[in-house]
């Protein structure tokens, strides 16, 4: 797992463009400043106002762009979309291992690395949900688009894998994800250990000659 360091340029994990990075017009400064604020404290602690002063743009503005904070929640949410799952984390699938068995566990490397940076807080995705009651909201529809964006990649993997039942074997590994982000959230970083067993113990049951057939590799 990565160490940590405060070291003011180690790069985050998943990256993510700073607030005050050059080039970034009015609409963008306020998507990544949003983001960072979100990232951190969630939706409800961080208001309109705040968002504003520490994008250094009028509340005009704002509001030119985004007609709600509901509206500008959703685009931060595409914005992570684009960053965590298909910038970061595919990628790192694709060169996991040589086999998609492997590229399943793979998951769980990468969320061992993530969960080791110091500016990791959660899920957005998750906490989103967490914070939004109605299931109308398009925030919550936002953050279940994703997760299911995401459940899409790991079902392609499952696939190739040869699972008997991809469209299970997809979904448990999904939950593993879950369950390890939250409790990593709650200070148990050490359960994504427990999680990638878990996983390979499904993928050996799910897939015909297990790890084998696909050219795992033994733990």
């Amino acid at each position: 797992m990565s160490s940590r360091t405060s070291h003011v340029d180690r790069p985050r994990i998943p990256p993510r463009p700073t607030p005050a990075e050059a080039g970034a017009d009015a609409r963008e400064r306020i998507i990544r400043t949003a983001y960072e604020l979100f990232t951190r404290h969630g939706l409800a602690a961080v208001g309109v106002d705040r968002i504003v002063a520490e994008a250094n743009v009028a509340k005009t503005t704002l509001y030119r762009h985004f007609h709600s904070k509901d509206e500008l929640i959703v685009a931060v949410l595409e914005r992570h979309q684009q960053l965590w799952l298909r910038e970061w984390l595919e990628p790192r699938l694709s060169t996991g291992g040589t086999s998609a068995a492997e590229q399943l566990l793979a998951v769980f490397d990468s969320f061992e690395e993530w969960f080791g940076d110091e500016g990791f807080n959660g899920c957005l995705f998750i906490n989103s949900l967490n914070e939004t009651r109605d299931r109308a909201s398009a925030v919550r529809l936002a953050a279940i688009a994703a997760i299911k964006e995401a459940y899409v990649v790991l079902q392609q993997l499952t696939v190739e894998a040869g699972a008997r039942d991809p469209e299970l074997l997809a979904r448990q590994i999904q939950l593993l994800m879950r369950g390890t982000i939250v409790a990593a959230t709650e200070g148990h970083r050490d359960a994504v250990h427990q999680a990638r067993d878990a996983a390979r113990q499904l993928i050996e049951q799910a897939v015909p000659h297990g790890m084998a057939r696909s050219g795992g590799r033994s733990s």
